[in-house]
Protein backbone atom coordinates (compact mmCIF):
# COMPACT_ATOMS: atom_id res chain seq x y z
CA UNK A 1 0.00 0.00 0.00
CA UNK A 2 2.64 2.25 1.17
CA UNK A 3 4.56 1.45 -2.38
CA UNK A 4 1.20 2.49 -4.32
CA UNK A 5 0.83 5.84 -2.74
CA UNK A 6 4.89 6.63 -3.58
CA UNK A 7 4.23 5.90 -7.11
CA UNK A 8 1.39 7.50 -6.72
CA UNK A 9 3.27 10.96 -6.01
CA UNK A 10 5.93 10.18 -8.57
CA UNK A 11 4.04 9.07 -11.44
CA UNK A 12 1.80 12.81 -10.45
CA UNK A 13 4.85 14.80 -10.38
CA UNK A 14 6.57 13.75 -13.51
CA UNK A 15 3.27 13.59 -15.42
CA UNK A 16 2.65 17.45 -14.36
CA UNK A 17 6.43 18.39 -15.57
CA UNK A 18 5.70 16.47 -18.79
CA UNK A 19 2.36 18.10 -19.16
CA UNK A 20 3.19 21.81 -17.92
CA UNK A 21 6.66 21.66 -19.80
CA UNK A 22 5.82 22.67 -23.27
CA UNK A 23 3.21 25.00 -22.22
CA UNK A 24 5.48 26.93 -20.59
CA UNK A 25 8.22 26.27 -23.19
CA UNK A 26 5.38 27.78 -25.67
CA UNK A 27 4.75 31.32 -23.05
CA UNK A 28 8.83 31.68 -22.82
CA UNK A 29 9.13 31.64 -26.80
CA UNK A 30 6.29 33.63 -27.07
CA UNK A 31 7.58 36.07 -25.09
CA UNK A 32 11.44 36.09 -25.87
CA UNK A 33 9.94 35.87 -29.86
CA UNK A 34 7.51 39.00 -29.24
CA UNK A 35 10.29 40.93 -27.80
CA UNK A 36 12.61 40.73 -30.23
CA UNK A 37 10.56 41.24 -32.99
CA UNK A 38 8.57 43.89 -31.31
CA UNK A 39 4.94 42.45 -32.56
CA UNK A 40 3.01 39.49 -30.56
CA UNK A 41 4.17 36.30 -31.41
CA UNK A 42 2.83 32.77 -30.11
CA UNK A 43 3.27 29.52 -31.31
CA UNK A 44 0.00 28.08 -30.73
CA UNK A 45 0.76 24.70 -32.42
CA UNK A 46 3.82 23.42 -29.83
CA UNK A 47 1.17 21.86 -27.92
CA UNK A 48 0.21 19.84 -31.02
CA UNK A 49 4.22 19.56 -32.05
CA UNK A 50 5.25 18.00 -28.62
CA UNK A 51 2.22 16.04 -28.61
CA UNK A 52 4.22 12.96 -27.57
CA UNK A 53 5.40 14.87 -24.43
CA UNK A 54 2.19 15.88 -23.41
CA UNK A 55 0.13 12.65 -24.16
CA UNK A 56 3.23 11.16 -21.84
CA UNK A 57 2.58 13.49 -19.32
CA UNK A 58 -1.28 12.65 -19.38
CA UNK A 59 -0.49 9.20 -19.42
CA UNK A 60 1.28 9.52 -16.35
CA UNK A 61 -1.24 11.89 -14.52
CA UNK A 62 -4.46 9.55 -15.01
CA UNK A 63 -1.85 6.41 -13.96
CA UNK A 64 -1.56 8.29 -11.01
CA UNK A 65 -5.05 9.39 -10.60
CA UNK A 66 -6.06 5.75 -10.41
CA UNK A 67 -3.40 4.94 -8.06
CA UNK A 68 -4.20 7.93 -5.67
CA UNK A 69 -8.12 6.88 -6.08
CA UNK A 70 -8.40 10.87 -7.09
CA UNK A 71 -9.56 13.00 -10.14
CA UNK A 72 -9.36 10.06 -12.34
CA UNK A 73 -12.83 10.86 -13.74
CA UNK A 74 -11.89 14.86 -14.38
CA UNK A 75 -8.02 13.53 -15.69
CA UNK A 76 -9.41 10.77 -17.83
CA UNK A 77 -12.17 12.24 -19.40
CA UNK A 78 -10.27 15.60 -20.19
CA UNK A 79 -7.22 13.66 -21.15
CA UNK A 80 -9.29 11.66 -23.88
CA UNK A 81 -11.05 14.88 -24.75
CA UNK A 82 -8.13 16.41 -25.85
CA UNK A 83 -6.74 13.77 -28.01
CA UNK A 84 -9.88 13.18 -29.64
CA UNK A 85 -9.87 17.01 -30.32
CA UNK A 86 -6.60 17.30 -32.25
CA UNK A 87 -7.12 13.97 -33.90
CA UNK A 88 -10.29 15.42 -35.23
CA UNK A 89 -8.15 18.57 -36.20
CA UNK A 90 -5.80 16.79 -37.89
CA UNK A 91 -8.05 14.79 -39.87
CA UNK A 92 -10.42 17.30 -40.99
CA UNK A 93 -7.42 19.29 -42.82
CA UNK A 94 -6.62 16.30 -44.23
CA UNK A 95 -9.96 16.13 -45.67
CA UNK A 96 -10.61 20.04 -46.55
CA UNK A 97 -7.69 19.83 -48.28
CA UNK A 98 -6.01 22.57 -46.24
CA UNK A 99 -3.35 20.58 -45.09
CA UNK A 100 -2.10 19.68 -48.47
CA UNK A 101 -2.82 23.57 -49.56
CA UNK A 102 -5.43 22.31 -52.11
CA UNK A 103 -7.96 25.23 -51.03
CA UNK A 104 -7.66 28.51 -49.24
CA UNK A 105 -7.05 28.72 -45.72
CA UNK A 106 -10.54 30.49 -45.29
CA UNK A 107 -13.98 30.01 -44.44
CA UNK A 108 -15.36 27.18 -42.32
CA UNK A 109 -12.62 24.44 -42.81
CA UNK A 110 -10.16 26.80 -41.45
CA UNK A 111 -12.58 27.87 -38.14
CA UNK A 112 -13.35 24.66 -37.33
CA UNK A 113 -9.79 22.90 -37.58
CA UNK A 114 -8.42 26.25 -35.40
CA UNK A 115 -11.21 25.77 -33.17
CA UNK A 116 -10.40 22.32 -32.35
CA UNK A 117 -6.84 22.95 -32.34
CA UNK A 118 -7.73 26.27 -29.37
CA UNK A 119 -9.94 23.40 -27.61
CA UNK A 120 -6.92 20.60 -27.61
CA UNK A 121 -4.99 23.77 -26.01
CA UNK A 122 -7.33 24.60 -23.65
CA UNK A 123 -7.55 20.56 -22.31
CA UNK A 124 -4.02 20.56 -22.09
CA UNK A 125 -3.92 23.43 -19.77
CA UNK A 126 -6.91 21.84 -17.60
CA UNK A 127 -5.08 18.43 -17.48
CA UNK A 128 -2.38 20.73 -16.31
CA UNK A 129 -4.23 22.24 -13.75
CA UNK A 130 -5.63 19.31 -12.82
CA UNK A 131 -2.67 17.48 -12.35
CA UNK A 132 -1.69 20.31 -9.90
CA UNK A 133 -4.64 19.56 -8.10
CA UNK A 134 -3.80 15.74 -7.92
CA UNK A 135 -0.56 16.49 -6.97
CA UNK A 136 -1.89 18.10 -4.29
CA UNK A 137 -4.61 16.17 -2.73
CA UNK A 138 -1.95 13.27 -3.03
CA UNK A 139 0.60 15.07 -0.52
CA UNK A 140 -2.49 16.42 1.94
CA UNK A 141 -1.75 14.50 5.19
CA UNK A 142 -4.67 12.41 5.93
CA UNK A 143 -5.90 12.73 9.19
CA UNK A 144 -5.65 10.11 11.92
CA UNK A 145 -8.69 7.94 12.91
CA UNK A 146 -11.18 9.33 15.69
CA UNK A 147 -10.73 7.31 18.70
CA UNK A 148 -14.09 5.24 20.06
CA UNK A 149 -14.89 6.64 22.91
CA UNK A 150 -14.79 4.61 26.17
CA UNK A 151 -17.91 2.97 27.15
Amino acid sequence: MKTKAVLAKVFAIAGAVLVWAPILFMLLTGVVGSISSKMFLMDYLLLAELFFVVVAGLVLLFVSSLLGRTLAKWIGFTAAAGVIALALSMLLAQTTGLASGAIAAEGWPLILVMGLLILYNVLVLAVGILGILLIKALFRKKPAPAEEPAV
